[in-house]
């Protein structure tokens, strides 16, 4: 009863309502050949919510002590994904055990946020040592996610890394030095770090109808369903962009235009709300645990979760270039469905100790 009476129901029932509304659109949506996407997704947010429990149940000082030995192991899995996994759609981004098959970058996420946490909690300063250690943590994962290629991961990792290290205590001086060395070097970045496709997108993201059959479809398309929804949506049998398959992807990278087509302005903004609801406690969360461990891994999950919807919304709506982000409790897949509910639970964990 203790558990039942600590628990935020503030931040569970928007997470719960989310994957429930994943569900019913991926149920609603999915014809006789892709009604397989429902019942994979309901059982990978069954294992989820499970994980989210244990989470929960579990006493939060282990968090930091696992933190460093997870990192080792994610490392050995991004390694092994480069050595033994199977090209899907031109990378390497999947490791098969029996018959489950996981992306062990989505796990790298949580993995990194811990590990930065920990060793920036541990530091009443973060001096430029500590800052060193923590851009050569995070960028070794960031160039075994790169190398698969998986840019908007890496991108992401890098992005949690000046969070971190803001919200951890760092001097605005030092962060500005940091900014503008990266902004510095971000124009070096292209043309010795980009693939040719990925500079495709860049150039067709500034200019879609440049290629609009080939590297552009995707943005159109997006575009197209995304607006043809209006106010209240197409309805369940009215989606046609989605169920004709012009829009590609509908029910990961672009399952946001989906559900603008189908549920309108109306449906996309239920979710922009929920989200909101997802961060202000997670926020509120940081605030009162401060520079500890629970704090600082409760403003990095925040913005794992702020980061990434942003990102695939602003792909989804032609505001962002095109990259394979998935948006976080919507879109289709396991292994993002079992990071963020464990990241939650993980939050809920140390809201049930304050």
């Amino acid at each position: 009863m203790r558990y039942q009476r600590k628990l935020n129901w503030y931040l569970l029932g928007p997470t719960l309502i989310l994957m429930g509304l994943s569900l019913f659109h991926l149920y609603a949506l999915s014809g006789d050949d892709s009604l397989n996407y429902f019942y994979r997704q309901l059982t990978w947010i069954a294992a989820g919510l499970i994980c989210l429990f244990i989470i929960y149940l579990l006493p939060t000082l282990i968090w930091p002590k696992l933190t460093y030995v997870a990192y080792g192991i994610i490392a050995l899995l991004l390694m092994l994904v480069l050595i033994k996994a199977e090209p899907t759609y031109g990378a390497k981004r999947w490791l098969e055990i029996g018959w489950i098959s996981f992306q062990p970058s989505e796990f790298a996420k949580i993995v990194l946020i811990g590990t930065l946490a920990k060793l920036t909690s541990t530091h009443k300063e973060i001096n430029w040592k500590i800052i060193f250690l923590s851009l050569l943590m995070t960028s070794f994962l960031a160039l075994l996610v790169v190398t698969q290629p998986d840019l908007g991961t890496g991108l992401i990792l890098v992005s949690l890394w000046l969070v971190i290290i803001f919200v951890s205590g760092i001097s605005l001086k030092k962060f500005l030095v940091i900014i503008g060395a990266m902004i510095a070097v971000f124009p070096l970045s292209y043309f010795f770090l980009l693939r040719p496709y990925q500079k495709l997108r860049i150039l067709t993201f500034l200019n879609p109808q440049r290629d609009p059959l080939g590297a552009g479809w995707s943005s159109l398309q997006s575009k197209i369903a995304l607006g043809s929804g209006r106010l209240f949506g197409k309805g369940i049998g009215g989606a046609a962009h989605t169920q004709l398959k012009y829009l590609p992807q509908p029910f990961t990278d672009f399952i946001f235009s989906s559900v603008g087509e189908a549920w309108g302005f109306v449906g996309t903004s239920i979710i922009i709300i929920l989200y909101g609801l997802i961060t202000i406690q997670g926020i509120n969360l940081a605030l009162k645990k401060g520079k500890s461990f629970g704090g600082i891994f409760a403003a990095g999950f925040t913005a794992l979760i702020g980061l990434q919807g942003f990102i695939n919304m602003g792909m989804a709506s032609g505001m962002l270039p095109v990259t394979g982000v998935p948006l976080p409790l919507i879109s289709y897949g396991g292994s993002s469905a079992l990071l963020f509910l464990s990241g939650i639970g993980i939050l809920l964990a140390f809201y049930r100790e304050l």
